[in-house]
C-alpha cells in the first residue's frame, strides 16, 4: 500500500525544485514561441531598424564619398521596396532626407523630381482610365465582345482575354482585371446552374478553392490585363517610369519612346503574348489537343447551357440600355488623346508638337510633350457635361420641368479624388531622384557602377539581354513593377552605355520584362484581385502562370533583340548624343 501524501490546494505551496529537465524544456518552448511571435509580428520593424545599419560598411571610406551616400540610398531603398517593410510612397521620398543631408543633391533639386512631365503624364492616364470607369465604358465593351463572338469556352475565354488586354491597354490593369471579376463569375454560374462545371471545389482543409475552370477564366483575365498594360505608354505605370529614367539620365538624346513608336514595338509583343497565354490556357483547362483528357470532355457545353449563358449576357445588356450621352462623350474625348499622342511627334510626318516648335522658333526640339496632350483632355473632361439635361433650359417653357441643380461632368472629380492612387507619384519620382543624383554632375555612381560592369563586356550582345530578362522577370515576382523598374533600369543602362550599345536597348529590356508578374499573387495587384475573389491557391496561380512566364522570357528575348532595332536602327551603335 502506498503511502498517503497531502498535496496542497493552492499551488504556490508546491516544491519551487522541479527537475531541471523539464524546467528548461518549458522556458526553453516558452522563449521559441516568444521569439517566433515577435518575428511574426514585428518583422517589418526589425527591418526598418537593422537594414540601414547593416548597410554602414557602404560607407567604407572616410569622409564618404557622394556615391557612396548615392548607393547606400539605392540599397535601402531596394530592400525596403522589395520587402514592403514600410509603405512603398513612404519609402521614395527617402532621397530627400539623404541627398541634402549628405551633400549629394540640393532639396530643391530633389523635390523636382517628384513632379515632372512624366508624372503628370501618369496622373493624365489615370484621369482617362477614370472617366471610362464612371462611365461604365468598359463593361459594354467587354458584354458587347461576349455577345458578338460566342458561347462556347474556347470562344467565352478568347472573349473574355481579348477585351481584358484590349481595355488594360487604356485603364489599369487592376481595374481591367477587376471589372472582369463579376462578369466571370455571372458566366460560371449559369453554367453551374446546368450542371455544366463547378465554380469551387473542396480543398484540403474542406475549404471551398476555384475549380481547374475557374481559375482558367480568373488567372486568363489578370494575365490579360498584365499583358495588355504594355501595349500603350498609358497602359502602366511601369511604361512611363522606363521613359521617365531614360529622358532623365539622356535628356539629349532623340524622343524613341514616343507614342506610336512605343506602341509600334509593343503592340507586336502584347499580341503574340496575348495568343500564346491562350494557347496555353486552352490546353491545360480546356483540353484543346489532347481529345481524350479529361479537361477536353468537361469543357464542352450543351445547348442547354448555351442558351442559359447567352440569356444572362443579354439580361446584362438590356440592363445597360441604350449606349449614353456620358459614354458618347468618353469615346469622342478619349478618341481625341489617342490622336493627340500619336500625332504630336510621330518622326514620320510633322506633327502639332513639331509645328509649334517651328511656328515659334523654339530650340528645344521636346518643348511640348504628352502631358500638355493629356492636360488638354483631362480638363475638357472635368467641364464637359455628361448629360444633355442642360437643353431643358431651352426645350421647357414651364419652370417646373427646368434644371434645379448643377450638371455631372464627364470626369466627376470628387468621385475620382476619393480613389485615385496618388501615392504613386512618390514612387515614380523616388526613381527618378535616384536617377538624378545618380547622374556625372552629382555623385557619379553611374560611372562607378559602370567600372564594374566592365566585366561583363566579354560575353555577347544576345546573352546579356536575356540574362537582363530573366533576372527582371523574376524579380518583378516578388516586388512593385515600379520600384523593381526604377532599380534595375538605370543600372541595365549604364551595362550598355560600358559595353557600346545604345542604352535605350537595355532600358526597353527592362521595362518592358518589369510588367510580366504572371506567376505570383504579391507580383501585382490585378493578381491579388482575383486570388481573392475566386479563392485561387497560389500553387494553382502558378501552374497557370508558368507556361505564359517562360513564353514571356523567350518571345521578349527575340522581339527586344531582332524586332527593337528595326524600330530603332541605331540601337548597335553608341549615339552621338552620349
Amino acid at each position: 500500500m502506498e503511502p498517503i501524501v497531502n498535496v496542497p490546494e493552492n499551488t504556490d505551496q508546491l516544491p519551487s525544485s522541479l527537475p531541471s529537465d523539464v524546467s528548461d524544456e518549458n522556458d526553453s518552448v516558452t522563449i521559441k514561441m516568444k521569439i517566433k511571435l515577435f518575428l511574426c509580428n514585428h518583422w517589418r520593424g526589425l527591418i526598418c531598424f537593422l537594414v540601414p545599419l547593416l548597410l554602414i560598411p557602404v560607407h567604407f571610406t572616410i569622409p564618404t564619398e557622394k556615391y557612396q551616400w548615392c548607393a547606400y540610398t539605392l540599397v535601402l531603398m531596394a530592400l525596403f521596396w522589395v520587402t514592403e517593410c514600410i509603405p512603398l510612397p513612404i519609402t521614395s521620398i527617402i532621397p530627400i532626407i539623404i541627398f541634402p543631408l549628405s551633400g549629394v543633391m540640393n532639396t530643391t533639386t530633389t523635390c523636382k523630381c517628384y513632379m515632372n512631365d512624366t508624372i503628370v503624364m501618369f496622373l493624365g492616364s489615370m484621369f482617362l482610365a477614370y472617366a471610362v470607369e464612371q462611365s461604365g465604358l468598359h463593361k459594354r465593351l467587354a458584354l458587347c465582345a461576349v455577345r458578338t463572338i460566342g458561347y462556347s469556352h474556347y470562344k467565352l475565354l478568347f472573349a473574355m482575354s481579348f477585351i481584358t488586354m484590349f481595355i488594360s491597354m487604356w485603364i489599369t490593369n487592376t481595374a481591367a482585371a477587376t471589372m472582369m471579376v463579376p462578369i466571370n463569375f455571372a458566366l460560371l454560374q449559369v453554367f453551374e446552374e446546368q450542371n455544366i462545371l463547378k465554380i469551387y471545389e473542396i480543398g484540403p482543409d474542406g475549404e471551398n478553392i476555384a475549380s481547374d475552370i475557374t481559375t482558367c477564366y480568373f488567372c486568363a483575365s489578370t494575365f490579360s490585363a498584365t499583358i495588355g498594360g504594355i501595349g500603350t505608354l498609358v497602359g502602366t505605370a511601369t511604361n512611363l517610369v522606363f521613359k521617365g529614367l531614360f529622358n532623365k539620365m539622356y535628356p539629349d538624346a532623340p524622343e524613341y519612346l514616343s507614342f506610336p513608336k512605343f506602341s509600334a514595338f509593343a503592340i507586336p509583343l502584347m499580341l503574340i503574348l496575348e495568343i500564346l497565354m491562350y494557347l496555353n490556357m486552352l490546353i491545360v483547362y480546356l483540353g484543346f489537343l489532347r481529345p481524350n483528357s479529361v479537361a477536353h470532355k468537361s469543357s464542352k457545353i450543351t445547348p442547354d447551357g448555351v442558351e442559359a449563358a447567352k440569356k444572362s449576357v443579354e439580361q446584362e445588356w438590356r440592363k445597360l440600355g441604350r449606349i449614353t450621352f456620358w459614354e458618347i462623350m468618353v469615346i469622342i474625348l478619349f478618341s481625341l488623346a489617342i490622336v493627340l499622342f500619336f500625332s504630336r511627334s510621330p518622326e514620320i510626318f510633322l506633327g502639332w508638337g513639331n509645328k509649334i516648335v517651328q511656328i515659334f522658333n523654339l530650340t528645344d526640339r521636346k518643348f511640348v510633350l504628352d502631358s500638355a496632350a493629356v492636360t488638354i483632355v483631362c480638363f475638357l473632361m472635368l467641364v464637359m457635361p455628361s448629360t444633355t439635361q442642360f437643353m431643358e433650359y431651352f426645350k421647357n417653357k414651364e419652370s417646373m420641368n427646368q434644371p434645379t441643380g448643377p450638371i455631372p461632368s464627364v470626369l466627376n472629380w470628387n468621385i475620382m479624388d476619393e480613389t485615385m492612387p496618388y501615392s504613386f507619384m512618390f514612387l515614380l519620382g523616388g526613381g527618378f531622384a535616384l536617377s538624378e543624383a545618380a547622374k556625372k554632375e552629382y555623385s557619379d555612381l553611374n560611372g562607378k557602377i559602370g567600372q564594374i560592369l566592365k566585366n561583363l563586356s566579354f560575353l555577347p550582345n544576345f546573352l546579356i539581354i536575356l540574362l537582363i530578362i530573366i533576372f527582371t522577370t523574376f524579380i518583378t515576382n516578388f516586388a512593385s513593377n515600379v520600384a523593381v523598374c526604377n532599380v534595375i533600369a538605370p543600372i541595365a543602362m549604364q551595362l550598355a552605355k560600358e559595353i557600346g550599345v545604345n542604352p535605350l536597348w537595355y532600358n526597353i529590356a527592362v521595362g518592358f520584362t518589369s510588367s510580366f508578374c504572371l506567376l505570383l499573387p504579391v507580383g501585382t495587384p490585378g493578381n491579388l484581385v482575383v486570388q481573392s475573389a475566386a479563392n485561387i491557391p497560389t500553387l494553382k496561380m502558378i501552374k497557370a502562370g508558368l507556361a505564359p512566364s517562360l513564353a514571356t522570357i523567350i518571345v521578349t528575348w527575340i522581339l527586344i533583340y531582332f524586332w527593337a532595332p528595326i524600330i530603332w536602327p541605331d540601337l548597335h551603335i553608341l549615339p552621338p548624343w552620349l
